[in-house]
């Protein structure tokens, strides 16, 4: 090769690399890095890689956890403690509360607790306002912390995530990132919140402590279980289902450990069909006490 032909040779590598640095530069937008606490992993994930004053949008915080391992639903029941979000955002940005995927039955050594295995996003609401700037790309930061509990438990430590997000709408906007089709999956498998409307009934036995949730409609179902956030019932002992002549009444027991005042509940109700397609509703109930 000539000395001539080196040098442009040279000219054109250089032109190159000056034109792709850029890019190669450019944060990721829409999701964050993998962060590790010892047995769980965790994540940022966005519906929008860019975002406009007015948007509303959802953000999910992944987990994923080793084997047997699991974290804990906004009250793990008889033990553990929810996963918090600690946010540090940007001037016109807002973040609301943690809206929780339906939970699983797990077990913390010999007790069943409520909680997440394997993989799970929890969903956050996020709004930008009219004093969001104009100049981007902005970083979204949140400390994360959890308790992780097998046979035996590990408070967490906590990660720092950060999610970058563009402003304004460019063709980013819209693409479709691998990980969209399950964020708004989650989005729709939320729970259904029901109204106080008369369709169920709370009602409560002193002597054998047990609450009676009872509905008046419907087919007796093949199995229901009420997850209870309010800390007023043991999640380590059976819920039973019982058929009456119209509808079918849950009895729920009464922790121990709960309040000395007997209060309403509220939770996730799971009913599975009593069908051949067993199909598995999520309704998210309040539920008030009538008092005597």
């Amino acid at each position: 090769m000539s000395p001539q032909q080196t040098t442009w040779l040279g000219r054109m590598l250089l032109l190159g690399v000056w034109m792709v640095s850029p890019l190669m530069a450019e944060p990721s937008l829409g999701s964050s890095d993998w962060a590790r606490d010892r047995h769980v992993a965790a994540r940022l994930l966005s519906e929008q890689s860019h975002v406009r004053a007015g948007d509303q949008w959802w953000v999910a915080l992944e987990l994923k956890h080793d084997p047997n391992w699991h974290t804990y639903w906004i009250n793990g029941g008889d033990a553990g403690i929810p996963t918090t979000l600690q946010w540090d955002l940007p001037a016109g940005i807002e973040a609301g509360p943690i809206h929780w995927a339906p939970p699983q039955i797990v077990k913390m050594g010999q007790l069943e607790v409520y909680g997440y295995e394997g993989r799970c996003l929890l969903l956050i609401p996020f709004q930008a306002h009219a004093s969001l700037g104009s100049k981007g790309p902005m970083t979204l930061h949140a400390r994360a912390h959890w308790m992780m509990c097998a046979r035996t438990c590990m408070p967490g430590k906590g990660v720092d995530l950060e999610l970058k997000l563009g402003l304004g709408v460019t063709n980013e906007a819209t693409t479709p990132y691998p990980w969209l089709k399950e964020l708004r999956k989650a989005v729709s498998d939320l729970p259904r919140k029901v109204e106080a409307d008369g369709r169920f009934h709370l009602s409560y036995d002193i002597s054998s402590r047990l609450y009676h949730l009872r509905s008046d409609q419907g087919k007796l179902p093949s199995d229901a279980y009420f997850f209870d956030a309010s800390g007023q019932l043991t999640s380590n002992q059976p819920q039973k289902l019982c058929r009456q002549k119209s509808g079918w009444i849950l009895e729920l027991p009464r922790a121990n450990y709960a309040s000395g005042t007997v209060e309403g509940l509220k939770g996730f109700l799971r009913v599975t069909d009593g069908t051949a397609s067993k199909s598995v509703r999520w309704l998210e109930l309040e539920l008030p006490l009538p008092q005597p």
